[in-house]
């Protein structure tokens, strides 16, 4: 569909925070044809970067500054040491495909032995439960998303780690790719079939939705809620549809102000600089270095070994495309987490 002038002064007012400066600006925004192309054109522009860099971080260091004030006025009363009456907060770990997060939730059961876990893969989503049934619980960890970690009742701390994004869909790819034929069969595990059976640009292409869920933006949608992708800029919720879909710019604003909401936010890489900090926002001892599981030397009765996939300019430049938001998510957040 061809691009309005209407459509020019949307993309300059959403990405660069005014109008097209004159005619000039109007012709080139025509020129691109698609409202997709100049939303990319206009990403990769210095204009947007400099107002991403001075607007954007400052707005979000507001927010978490302001919430973490916040936070202080309320648990300020709680600064005395514990009674055997009180009752520590929740902990509730948003799990991110390929984030350190099997080593984070052996260290939870290490550290919480006999307390009861809500685990996503036994009990489902938070979100599809009542408080009644989440209330016994101490600790709930799993891949749910922000709308799950939000519904389990208080007091609770919230966190979750976030990646480098192209390291992420590629470690996503070599995972599932080295699982075992016969456990794919017997699981019925899609999109580790499509990722054994395909190379990596096919994979990083493919339209199957649960591989493109698990690809595209898919930190930023988790962040967001109960979001997926439906094209290539435009997400929604399973009760939305098409109807109700929102672009990538108005989904990136909702993960930002979600990203506030959580108590700790951290990193693959860097993690273990971070752990004691974590550990202590948890409530929780800090016992040492954190041990690395599920990585790509791992080989058990699940997954077998497999050659390491060459990463082609093709590939790369599709890494790029799958991971636009979530790059200038976890830019924006590690402003905080530096």
């Amino acid at each position: 569909m061809t691009i309005t002038r209407d459509e020019v002064e949307l993309a300059y007012r959403l990405l660069l925070g005014r109008m097209p400066e004159n005619e000039a600006a109007y012709e080139y925004g025509l020129s691109a044809g698609t409202l997709e192309t100049l939303r990319r054109w206009l990403m990769n522009s210095p204009e947007f970067a400099r107002t991403l860099q001075r607007e954007t971080p400052t707005t979000l260091r507001r927010w978490m500054l302001a919430e973490q004030r916040q936070r202080n006025r309320v648990e300020a009363p709680q600064a005395a040491p514990e009674t055997a009456g009180d009752t520590p907060p929740r902990i509730v770990f948003l799990h991110i495909m390929k984030t350190a997060g099997t080593s984070l939730r052996t260290r939870l059961e290490e550290l919480l032995p006999g307390e009861p876990f809500w685990r996503f893969e036994e009990k489902g989503r938070p979100g599809d439960a009542t408080v009644a049934d989440l209330a016994p619980h101490r600790c709930f960890m799993g891949h749910f998303n922000f709308a799950d970690a939000w519904h389990v009742p208080g007091p609770k701390r919230i966190f979750t780690v976030l990646r480098e994004p192209r390291a992420r869909v590629l470690s996503l790819y070599h995972f599932l790719a080295r699982h075992r034929a016969e456990v794919i069969t017997e699981k019925q595990l899609r999109a580790a079939a499509i990722a054994r059976e395909h190379s990596l640009l096919d994979f990083l292409r493919h339209p199957d939705a649960e591989v493109r869920a698990s690809l595209q933006n898919h930190m930023t949608c988790v962040l967001a809620g109960d979001y997926r992708p439906i094209g290539a800029n435009l997400y929604t919720t399973p009760w939305g549809g098409r109807r109700g879909a929102i672009g990538g710019t108005a989904l990136l604003r909702i993960a930002l102000e979600n990203l506030r909401r959580i108590d700790f936010v951290t990193s693959v890489e860097r993690l273990e600089h971070d752990r004691p900090r974590l550990m202590a926002a948890l409530g929780l001892p800090d016992t040492g270095p954190i041990a690395r599981e599920n990585t790509r030397e791992l080989v058990n009765a699940v997954v077998e070994p497999r050659p390491e996939t060459e990463v082609t300019p093709e590939a790369q430049a599709e890494l790029m495309r799958l991971t636009e938001l979530d790059r200038m998510l976890v830019r924006l957040a590690n402003i905080d987490i530096r």
